[in-house]
C-alpha cells in the first residue's frame, strides 16, 4: 500500500490548480501519490491537471457533482495511501510539509497531524481574525493526547476550527474512516466535525510552523455556505456525545454545549432569507433525529 495520498478535491479551479499541484510536485518528500478528483467541474480545471506529466498525479473525474463534502469523503475512498494530506485546489504546500508531518504517522497512535499556516487575502480583517486558530488548544506540545485538546476546545466554548482547514491537516485514512469520515450534514464546520471525532481515537501531533498557505477569497467553496451555525454545533456536539471512547465528564460537557446551540437556533433561522429557512428546520430536524436515534447517554457524577 502506498504510505501518502496526496488529495486534491477540486471544484472550477482552472484558475488555481496549477500553483496547487506545483507546490504538490516540489515537495522535498517526493514518495507519494498525488489523487485529484475533479467533482465535475464545469470549466477547465481537469485540462489543466492534464497539463502535468508527472505519473505520480491520479485524476479522477466524478460523473456528477457529490457536493463539497462528499468530494472529501470521495478523496477517502479513494486514496491508496494509509496517510491522507489533503490541498484543496485554490490552497498550496509550502515546500516541507511533507517531510514534517509524515514521520509522525510512525507513531501508530497518532491519528492527526497540523501545524498553523500563513493566509493569503485581500481581506484584511478575515485575515486579522483567522490566521492563527490553535490559541484555544494551547499549550501545545509535539505531541498531544486527543481528548486532552478536545477538552480544552469544548472549555473555550466549543466554537470555531482551532485545528484549521483540511490543507492544514494530514490524518490517518483509517482513522478517519474509523471516526465517520465528514458528514455532509454540517456545511461550515464539517472539518472541525472530523478531526474532532479522530482526536477522541488517538494522539494529535503538532508542529509550531507554518506549513501550507490558505488563500481567502469570496469565492472559495468553504466560504459560502451560510446558514445557522448553532446547528452545525448541534452536529459536531452529537458526534462527541456519540463517542464512547470519550471519558464521561468531556461527553457531558458536549451535551450541555449542544443545549446552548439549541436555544439559538431561533435566532440564526430567522436570521437567513424566508425561503432558506425551511431547508434549515429540514437539517435541524436531522440533527434531533441522528441525535435521539442513539441510545440516550447516561452521565454519572465521576468521571469515567
Amino acid at each position: 500500500m502506498q504510505r501518502l495520498s496526496v488529495c486534491v478535491p477540486l471544484f472550477n479551479s482552472a484558475d488555481t490548480v496549477a500553483k496547487c499541484l506545483e507546490s504538490v510536485l516540489s515537495q522535498s518528500y517526493s514518495d507519494f501519490e498525488c489523487l485529484v478528483v475533479d467533482n465535475a467541474s464545469t470549466d477547465d480545471t481537469a485540462e489543466r491537471v492534464r497539463d502535468f506529466d508527472d505519473p505520480r498525479i491520479r485524476l479522477v473525474r466524478n460523473e456528477h457533482n457529490v457536493g463539497l463534502v462528499g468530494n472529501h469523503n470521495r478523496c477517502i475512498e479513494l486514496a491508496r495511501g494509509a496517510i491522507v494530506q489533503f490541498v484543496h485546489g485554490d490552497d498550496w504546500l509550502l515546500p516541507h510539509c511533507l517531510e514534517r508531518l509524515l514521520p509522525f504517522f510512525d507513531d501508530p497512535n497518532v491519528g492527526l497531524a497540523f501545524a498553523p499556516r500563513t493566509v493569503e487575502s485581500e481581506d484584511t480583517e478575515w485575515k486579522a481574525q483567522f490566521s492563527r486558530l490553535e490559541t484555544p488548544l494551547a499549550p501545545l506540545s509535539t505531541i498531544n493526547d486527543g481528548q486532552e485538546l478536545i477538552r480544552r476546545h469544548l472549555d473555550a466554548g466549543g466554537g470555531g476550527n482551532p485545528v484549521g482547514e483540511p490543507t492544514a491537516v494530514m490524518v490517518r485514512r483509517e482513522t478517519l474512516i474509523a471516526a465517520g469520515g465528514f458528514r455532509a450534514d454540517v456545511p461550515q464546520l464539517q472539518d472541525i466535525d472530523a478531526w474532532l471525532r479522530v482526536m477522541a481515537l488517538g494522539d494529535v501531533a503538532y508542529v509550531d510552523e507554518p506549513l501550507t498557505v490558505r488563500w481567502h477569497h469570496a469565492g472559495s467553496e468553504t466560504d459560502i455556505h451560510q446558514g445557522a451555525p448553532s446547528i452545525d454545533r448541534m452536529w459536531v456536539m452529537t458526534g462527541l456525545m456519540q463517542r464512547p471512547e470519550l471519558d464521561t465528564s468531556v461527553r457531558r460537557h458536549a451535551f450541555n454545549l449542544w443545549l446552548r446551540s439549541l436555544r439559538h437556533v431561533p435566532e440564526d433561522v430567522m436570521r437567513n432569507p424566508r425561503d432558506q429557512r425551511r431547508t434549515l428546520l429540514t437539517r435541524l430536524g436531522r440533527q434531533l433525529a441522528a441525535t435521539a436515534r442513539r441510545t440516550p447517554l447516561t452521565f454519572s457524577d465521576s468521571t469515567s
